[in-house]
């Protein structure tokens, strides 16, 4: 699954799944770009600071900086906004897939996690 950090964390409290996750730790920016998810609301936000992409931009600059001074990549990467995208892979017994489907598939789900949810089940459904 590849979704934003803030959407993987409440995905993933599915604990009955197991779970392994792109480790930005071993994984640079450089060998597999960073991506950002941004709705179309955050989008249209500026502040102070500017718009949210120039505040995006800001992170991964003071990330990569911080890798030259020697930082280690799992310090570093405390400057990088939850909206960034990370891959996730997991692994369901049927009936905790079942149950998180359900859930997941509901009106009223946030609306990532309840595409991603969808998604699944669609190919699960193909592959019948």
């Amino acid at each position: 699954h590849k979704m934003d950090i803030r959407s993987a964390r409440q995905f993933m409290r599915h604990t009955t799944a197991i779970w392994q996750e792109l480790s930005r730790r071993y994984v640079s920016g450089k060998k597999v770009p960073f991506e950002f998810y941004v709705s179309e609301k955050m989008k249209k936000v500026n502040s102070y600071y500017g718009s949210t992409s120039t505040i995006i931009k800001a992170c991964l600059e003071h990330y990569y900086k911080a890798l030259e001074d020697g930082v280690k990549p799992q310090d570093a990467r405390d400057i990088l906004p939850l909206c960034t995208y990370t891959e996730i892979w997991s692994g369901w017994h049927p009936s905790a897939l079942k149950n998180m489907l359900t859930e997941r598939t509901a009106i009223g789900t946030q609306w990532e996690l309840r595409q991603v949810a969808l998604a699944i089940k669609e190919l699960i459904n193909e592959s019948k």
